[in-house]
């Protein structure tokens, strides 16, 4: 006999679902650990890479496979109880309607996405330290409105990711709007992004990541800047056919790896610290991501 589709399993259900991803498990089992009582939904919204262009002007960008995900179920009295598996002695909770007071600065993104239009319990798990250069506060303000609106929005449905209030509107609308195999390419007007077709896996390629990692706490003394300086240059010289520092990034280095490379091009990403004495970096790969979802 034939079972019946059973369908994806509720927020409720993650911890114990089989084949689910690893984080797709721990972060509603954490929540329920957290506020005493299971999820009603669990959200995933992708990291945005700025390709090309600057802040304020026309550019390219696109959504990775690195995400943030986060468990949330509605509350009656309007308030808001935020944690962060990454950061557990750092709870908040606030009445989002009033004056907020001083927050966490991984918790301003949540609170940038919301409106106050009602409580939310919400746990928040980041795929990426945030000494990377790829900031979380694109998917977390993105989820945070998609949250809100699923629970609040007295008209559910697909239409409300049109009507958030996005506090970086270009990379905001990528982690949205998202397609697979497409660049999104956006204008210094009012205008909507435009998806141009893009495909790195189909070409091979993948997005890698190197961070460094401090030795006892200091910067790097990796040189990082210029065209062929360090990591950079040594990913170039290993084969990526892409690579810059991240801006804001304190020697992080992202590059454009084809597939044929990525082992050569993580040794030299290596050896650029240790030969320097540094502890090797954190080494990442991504793919192009989905868009903000409800997973559960």
């Amino acid at each position: 006999m034939t079972r019946p589709h059973s369908g994806p399993p509720t927020a409720a259900a993650l911890p114990t679902a089989r084949g689910a991803a690893p984080v797709l498990r721990l972060v509603p089992f954490a929540f329920t650990q957290a506020f005493g009582r299971p999820p009603a939904g669990v959200w995933s919204a992708p990291y945005v890479l700025r390709r090309s262009g600057s802040r304020a002007g026309p550019g390219a960008a696109v959504a990775l496979s690195w995400r943030v995900v986060v468990a949330a179920a509605p509350r009656a009295d309007g308030r808001l109880r935020l944690g962060s598996i990454d950061r557990p002695d750092e709870g908040v909770e606030v009445d989002p309607r009033g004056d907020v007071g001083p927050v966490p600065e991984w918790a301003r993104p949540v609170l940038a996405g919301i409106t106050g239009a009602g409580g939310l319990d919400l746990l928040v798990h980041a795929d990426l330290p945030e000494c990377t250069g790829l900031s979380a506060a694109v998917p977390l303000a993105c989820t945070a409105a998609l949250i809100e609106a699923a629970f609040h929005d007295p008209e559910p449905g697909d239409a409300h990711r049109s009507r958030i209030r996005l506090t970086d509107p270009p990379l905001g609308a990528v982690a949205l709007f998202a397609r697979a195999g497409h660049v999104m390419v956006f204008g210094d007007g009012t205008g909507a992004p435009s998806h141009v077709p893009f495909d790195p896996a189909g070409l091979g390629l993948r997005f890698v990541l190197a961070v460094p990692r401090r030795a006892g706490g200091g910067p790097t003394t990796v040189s990082t800047t210029g065209p062929t300086a360090g990591p950079v240059g040594n990913a170039l010289a290993a084969g990526a056919i892409e690579a810059r520092p991240l801006p804001g990034a304190d020697g992080s280095t992202i590059a454009v790896v084809p597939g044929a490379a990525l082992a050569a091009v993580r040794r030299a990403l290596v050896h650029t610290y240790t030969r320097a004495g540094e502890p090797a970096p954190r080494v990442l790969s991504a793919a192009l991501g989905s868009p903000c979802a409800r997973v559960a």
